[in-house]
């Protein structure tokens, strides 16, 4: 089992999910557009990963089987607060009719970096759903360590002010309330939907986690540390699919770029750390100068690689003025 963002080719198994699944229900001009709608925001500026993941086993003897999907939007903050003032069951639909009815309701890349360097962000998570909606099932059983590392995967380092979701059933609705989520609101479910398919609707804000507590959500997501290396868009998001495993080929593929380019990012990125933190990037051999550039290594890569896997922060949207100052060698 494992997980990773969803990207192009994934959009037909995704809704072929969400259409089995049931529980998630939207209008018919919704259902009609929301193709468009995913493929669209997966297409706004590719140098940014969308919080959009897939949760797939590989053991199936046809290829991967895919077992869940979620999905999660940052929106302006009177969005925000009207989900919460009026509240109406399925917060997808909501959302994306008001997309479609020529609002804004999620912020762009300029707008999330904005409120990322500022009083934070504020995010709604519309849409989680497993193929086996039994959290009791085997394959649920088998995707409950990983759920938690793909949600920290895609929003930790982000510096979230307050999160608003939604999930189909009591079970789910304990589930996120054991994790600190308190319900704001139970709506009944539609004749005819599958059994626990009631939308539970949940929140969470930084005031409920305080700086300092022992607690993933508020060390990573609600109270996170600001950037010390200021990578550029382009460099976060290639270190972002290696960090879900992409090779260079892979990563090339997804942005529509060559191989050398890849490889020339990672130089890049090298040269960063190695300004910032040379300590990273030293040669632990002797093979090389102390005062040389680094050299693109695979053992500099694993390194870097891992010190970014533990401070998401670097790979997150940033405004030029929060550029950090560069470390003198």
């Amino acid at each position: 089992m494992r997980y990773r963002l969803v990207d192009d080719a994934d959009l037909p198994r995704c809704l072929d999910l969400f259409d089995r699944n049931g529980r998630c229900l939207v209008s018919a001009p919704v259902r009609e557009h929301l193709p468009r709608l995913w493929a669209d925001w997966l297409a706004q500026d590719r140098r940014f990963p969308k919080p959009f993941a897939l949760w797939e086993d590989l053991r199936g003897p046809h290829g991967p089987r895919l077992e869940a999907i979620g999905l999660s939007r940052f929106v302006h903050d009177e969005v925000h607060d009207l989900l919460l003032r009026e509240p109406q069951p399925y917060l997808l639909d909501r959302l994306c009719r008001l997309a479609l009815d020529g609002h804004r309701p999620f912020l762009d890349q300029r707008e999330v970096a904005r409120a990322n360097a500022g009083a934070g962000l504020s995010l709604v998570m519309p849409l989680y759903l497993q193929r086996e909606h039994d959290l009791g099932h085997p394959d649920s059983l088998r995707l409950r360590p990983i759920g938690p590392a793909a949600w920290y995967f895609c929003h930790a380092g982000y510096n979230v002010r307050r999160i608003h979701g939604e999930v189909y059933g009591r079970p789910a609705a304990d589930y996120m309330a054991a994790g600190g989520f308190r319900t704001v609101q139970a709506f009944a479910a539609p004749a005819g939907t599958p059994s626990d398919s009631e939308p539970h609707q949940h929140v969470i804000d930084r005031g409920d986690l305080p700086p300092g507590a022992i607690n993933a959500m508020s060390l990573w997501v609600m109270h996170p540390q600001p950037p010390a290396l200021g990578l550029s868009p382009s460099l976060q998001t290639v270190a972002t699919y290696a960090l879900q495993g992409d090779t260079d080929r892979a990563i090339a593929a997804r942005l529509g770029i060559s191989a050398d380019a890849v490889k020339q990012a990672w130089r890049a990125i090298l040269r960063t750390v190695s300004a910032h933190m040379p300590e990273l990037c030293t040669d632990t051999s002797g093979a090389t100068a102390p005062d040389a550039p680094p050299v693109r290594g695979a053992e500099h890569r694993r390194t870097v690689v891992e010190y970014l896997r533990q401070h998401m922060e670097e790979l997150r949207p940033w405004t030029p003025a929060d550029a950090p100052p560069r470390r003198r060698r």
